[in-house]
């Protein structure tokens, strides 16, 4: 498995905002080949991580240039640049 880790920082009014347009790309994500899953969490009223499951790096790497089409709309909701991590998973837990 590889993921994306992308740090988001908004202002505390915008959550809703920002889930009513990643509501808008469902869509457009489910066509990005690899993607398994994308999860939003809050770690504080002005910041939400996003976690998105990939197969494989080589089909995140695929789908890049609309995976920045996603992040252009998500901008005017941002009060700084996201932080955007990437890498494989090397141990995990499932219960």
């Amino acid at each position: 498995m590889h993921y994306r880790i992308t740090k988001v920082y908004h202002e505390a009014d915008k959550r809703e905002a920002l889930t009513e347009l990643m509501n808008e790309k469902k869509e457009t994500l489910s066509s990005f080949e690899g993607l398994m899953s994308v999860r939003m969490v809050s770690v504080s009223d002005t910041a939400t991580i996003a976690v998105s499951q990939y197969e494989t790096e080589e089909q995140l790497k695929a789908v890049e240039s609309r995976f920045q089409e996603v992040m252009v709309d998500l901008m005017p909701l941002m009060t700084s640049p996201p932080e955007v991590h990437n890498g494989d998973v090397f141990w995990e837990y499932d219960n």
